[in-house]
């Protein structure tokens, strides 16, 4: 390291920790803000191109996964079931073995993903799934759309758990929210977009080819190419974005420094080591844990409704491709409201009562879908329900990841997070054909489900509060000397330092 360097290290070491003193002091996670106006300028500039570029991308990708993953409930309406010589409880039958290979491999390829590269692993994982889905157009029977699924789910495994661990590395943990809600959002989208495109695939005329086979290789060829463009456009770090300047590139670095002060981390994420204290930290952190069995309560419903909003609508008087196309409103409405909260929540910094809320107003759309005879009533509280239910998801894994700050442990929880798509299994034994047209025990059970998430929630809020101002305690009276030494201890890293504060 040559002199400037050097100086440039010590210039920054002594800003983290006066930013780790000054955060302890108030209770609050440290984080990056800008301090002058050409530093928000420059940093305006950095997020409009990472915006532009990865979270675009990235969440054109994660529309066509929803598709992938939910497009066998859209064709379910068509006559699909009768060619393919299915059964009615085949489809639900199917997500549930989907998870089976979905939910186990979560941890294992989130790993794979950061040892190989992110931008290689996605583009790969894109043109395979993309693949068995244009294969779903052989379908002949129960056997074949059963190991198609199992592959399928194999095959996207991680996806969204990688997308989310990847961008946590290039913003500050306040920036990271919108953008992680802009691209779970997609999902949303997915359901809306899906809708669309089936309703219009669906209606395809053609003598060799069924409408639903037609569906299944228009998506998973546009599938196929999203995962060669990945190769060319994702960066493989902060320091190789082809896109950056070097003021941009050296400014991008840094904020992430700064945002991990005290953390003993380096800011860019081209290391790519894993060791067995990654493993065991994420082992002994019950509050992470029980997060991601919180995290279960948030995604059954977003699980559930994806796959069989089109035949919930059915129960609500529509039938056919219209009831297709009517499950597209509610879609709508859970993309607005998932960026709203989550905007909210980046602007306020607060992560698990957010989520409450959006749990409560999905709650509110249960009670009246799963009591109500009324059928117009219940298709307009399903866009309540809906508006509430997306936020879970995309804020408890940016809650999970600005609470780890060592890179390496953060890649293993946010495996470990991927396990809570458990709900896919719960939400395929759910929603089975004896239940229709109402679904109302279903229902019923996920709204008692939710509630359980929302109450450990506001235990895990609490106990974070506590724990901050424990720790608050222990380093009142210390001085610049003992924040230094604690910053340079290896015996404890990233959030067990006494003097890192937890978001809440």
């Amino acid at each position: 390291m040559d002199r400037n360097a050097a100086q440039e290290k010590g210039i920054v070491e002594l800003e983290q920790i006066e930013i780790v003193q000054d955060n302890a002091a108030q209770l609050q996670p440290t984080h990056y803000r800008p301090q002058t106006d050409a530093e928000k300028r420059l940093d305006k500039r950095v997020n409009r191109k990472l915006d532009l570029i990865v979270v675009t991308l990235l969440a054109v990708e994660f529309i066509f996964c929803g598709i992938d993953k939910t497009n066998v409930g859209f064709v379910a309406t068509s006559s699909f079931v009768k060619d393919a010589n299915l059964a009615l409880d085949d489809i639900p039958n199917s997500l549930s073995l989907f998870s089976a290979t979905y939910v186990p491999l979560q941890l294992f390829m989130v790993i794979l993903a950061r040892r190989v590269g992110v931008k290689y692993f996605i583009g790969c994982q894109l043109m395979l799934w993309g693949g068995l889905c244009m294969c779903h157009a052989a379908i002949r029977g129960s056997g074949t759309l059963i190991a198609l699924r199992i592959l399928i789910g194999a095959a996207e495994a991680g996806f969204t758990q990688i997308g989310m661990f990847y961008m946590s590395t290039l913003y500050p943990k306040y920036d990271v929210g919108i953008r992680v809600g802009m691209f779970t959002g997609m999902y949303s989208v997915a359901g809306a977009f899906a809708g669309v495109l089936a309703y219009g695939l669906l209606r395809v005329k053609s003598e060799a080819l069924h409408g639903w086979q037609v569906l299944f290789l228009v998506e998973g060829s546009i599938t196929v190419f999203l995962g060669i463009i990945s190769f060319f456009l994702l960066p493989k770090s902060l320091s190789k974005a082809w896109f950056f300047t070097e003021e941009e590139r050296t400014h991008a670095i840094r904020r992430m420094e700064l945002d991990l002060a005290g953390a003993q981390e380096e800011g860019d994420i081209d290391s790519t080591a894993l060791s067995r204290r990654d493993i065991v930290d994420v082992a002994k952190d019950w509050k992470k844990l029980m997060t991601v069995i919180c995290n279960i309560s948030t995604v059954l419903p977003v699980t559930a409704f994806t796959t069989f909003m089109p035949l919930i609508v059915q129960g609500m008087g529509y039938s056919g491709i219209q009831a297709t196309l009517m499950s597209v409103p509610p879609f709508v409405a859970g993309t607005i409201g998932l960026l709203i909260i989550v905007y909210s929540s980046d602007h306020f910094r607060e992560r698990s009562m957010h989520t409450v809320g959006g749990m409560s107003l999905g709650i509110i759309g249960l009670i009246v879908m799963a009591t109500s005879t009324d059928t117009q009533l219940r298709y307009g509280f399903a866009h309540v329900c809906m508006a509430g239910v997306f936020v879970g998801g995309p804020l408890l894994a940016v809650w999970i990841a600005g609470n780890t700050p060592w890179k390496g442990t953060r890649s293993v929880i946010m495996g470990v997070n991927g396990w809570s798509n458990i709900a896919g299994v719960i939400a395929g034994q759910l929603f089975k054909s004896k239940y229709r047209p109402r679904y109302e025990t279903p229902l019923i059970i996920t709204m008692a489900i939710m509630v359980f998430g929302i109450c450990g929630l506001g235990f895990l809020k609490f106990m974070y509060l506590r724990e901050n101002k424990k720790r608050a305690r222990d380093i009142a009276n210390w001085d610049e000397a003992d924040f230094a030494s604690e910053a340079a201890s290896t015996e404890r890293r990233g959030d067990q330092k006494r003097t890192f504060m937890y978001g809440t």
